[in-house]
């Protein structure tokens, strides 16, 4: 009976465990977070070709990915870019993740969305500012497989893979 537990046990936290160590299990994501500056098009290219999306900040528990990107990125008063981006005035996570929760400080014309490390609220930025990022996915399964992008709705900026180059950054990543 102990070893069936034990095995039942290892096997549901195994299924928890993200990809490296150094990723964060907050909520029901795991988080990579890159200390390294890129335009909104570099870092969502960086998070696809590692099989994970520009963080989905879906809900009040995952709003903490601001607290640990203050201490990781050691910084208090910079933004990093979140998965969320607008397409004929409608915003979209980029794991084709609902947007139903929000969390604005101030909303304006531009259509990418990054985070406070102050205070955890988005702003809209111009996919040019080179900002650190976040990348998100699911533990065990690989990334949002039991949540399919919608490509019906999905923004205008998704590359064709056929002529995207992939930018590697170089620095330390956590």
């Amino acid at each position: 009976m102990k070893c069936v537990f034990l095995a039942l046990f290892v096997s549901v936290v195994a299924s928890q465990s993200c990809y490296e160590s150094s990723d964060r299990l907050i909520g029901s994501r795991c988080y990579k977070f890159i200390n390294q500056k890129l335009s909104w098009q570099d870092a969502w290219n960086w998070c696809h070709s590692r099989t994970s999306y520009l963080a989905t900040v879906d809900n009040t528990s995952n709003n903490f990915v601001a607290s640990s990107a203050r201490t990781i990125f050691n910084d208090n008063e910079g933004k990093f870019w979140i998965g969320l981006s607008r397409s004929n005035n409608k915003w979209y996570w980029d794991d084709g993740t609902p947007f139903a929760w929000f969390n604005w400080e101030t909303q304006n014309s531009q259509n990418y969305a990054t985070e406070s490390i102050k205070n955890g609220k988005w702003n809209a930025y111009t996919p040019d500012t080179r900002l650190n990022f976040v990348c998100s996915y699911f533990p065990g399964g690989g990334p949002a497989s039991t949540i399919p992008p919608d490509t019906s709705t999905a923004p205008t900026t998704t590359p064709d893979p056929g002529t995207t180059s992939y930018v590697t950054p170089t620095g330390i990543f956590f």
